[in-house]
């Protein structure tokens, strides 16, 4: 990518020479899937049902039997109690029972080759999704660690690259050309392991009659909705699905300066724009990152490091007592 002709230009620049329509306009719509969410508590969950019948079944065998014995002392202090822990038990719960979604947009404006009074314009796209749930607990316990630790952040950045050509002079005469992601078509939601170099280039006539993308997998790659169609299981098991569109206020410019504090560079995401499509078969294009796998390679590398009988680590009883030094580590990474 380092002989790229693409050459990124100021949004500003970009709206006030073009029109911001454009952008607005190409905004990849998606759906996205309402169990897409945090790992949750079961066992809270379990445990407050248990002490919440406890304490009904208490009260009413302390109504029964109080012309025999009743001790207000004792009936309040267990009465309490019980409150006490059920109501520490469903807090716990629900702040596992977190949903993933999109939050925002972000979008990069490159322009690459200008002939015959037409540029060909790439929008670079990143659905900003509100966390990332690992389906091993113990992994997820440490990428989350690693997310705030070293990324200082939660958030997951996918990526959606749009390609354009624009009349220079008539900033209404545009068409796009196609898109180009990460395809995860076939790939089931829950998955461990995922493929980051299967980037593929679809023309725009994909995205006809309401062809919309899809989320793929728990690592926010994406599918066309009738791909989605044709896996049954997934369509249905991880139903319902909610159409995300993208209007001015959540569609935001990227600023280099800002991908500074994001820690961009230690990141899975290459920016520049990855086909030249005034090149010939420029659809077969294919790319491939070394820094596709760097986030899941140091959550491998953590727990082969700290981690004994790391072979078999799913739970987070796993790696719970690695937890201090795990996070030390990160720190220390940090700096």
């Amino acid at each position: 990518m380092a002989n790229s002709e693409w050459n990124k230009i100021d949004f500003q620049s970009f709206v006030n020479n073009y029109s911001k329509d454009i952008v607005i306009d190409s905004a990849p719509t998606f759906l996205y899937s309402k169990k897409d969410k945090e790992h949750e508590a079961y066992n809270s969950l379990i445990a407050f049902f248990f002490i919440l019948g406890s304490l009904f079944i208490y009260i009413a065998l302390s109504i029964i039997l109080i012309s025999a014995y009743y001790n207000l002392i004792i009936f309040l202090f267990i009465v309490i109690l019980l409150s006490i822990t059920a109501s520490i038990l469903i807090i716990n719960y629900l702040l596992t029972n977190v949903p993933i979604k999109p939050k925002e947009i972000w979008v990069e404006v490159y322009i690459g080759e200008n002939k015959d009074n037409i540029s060909h314009i790439c929008l670079v796209f990143y659905p900003i999704f509100s966390g990332i749930c690992h389906p091993n607990r113990a992994k997820n316990m440490i990428y989350k660690l690693y997310q705030k630790e070293v990324l200082g952040t939660k958030i997951d950045i996918s990526q959606i690259e749009v390609y354009l050509q624009v009349n220079n002079e008539d900033a209404t005469d545009y068409s796009v050309i196609g898109y180009y992601f990460q395809y995860g078509k076939g790939q089931k939601f829950k998955d461990e392991r995922v493929n980051r170099n299967t980037w593929q280039f679809f023309p725009y006539s994909r995205s006809l009659n309401e062809n919309y993308l899809a989320v793929a997998n728990w690592d926010h790659q994406f599918e066309w909705l009738d791909d989605l169609e044709l896996d049954y299981d997934k369509l249905h098991n991880i139903a319902p699905w909610v159409i995300q569109k993208w209007d001015e206020q959540s569609i935001k410019p990227l600023t280099d300066l800002y991908k500074k504090s994001l820690r961009w560079d230690l990141r899975k995401i290459e920016s520049l724009p990855k086909i030249e499509p005034w090149k010939p078969n420029f659809n077969t294009t294919s790319f491939e990152s070394f820094k596709a796998y760097k986030d899941l390679q140091i959550v491998n590398e953590v727990i082969e490091k700290f981690v004994e009988g790391n072979k078999d680590v799913k739970k987070i009883k796993d790696i719970k007592k690695d937890l201090f030094k795990i996070k030390a580590y990160f720190r220390d990474l940090k700096i």
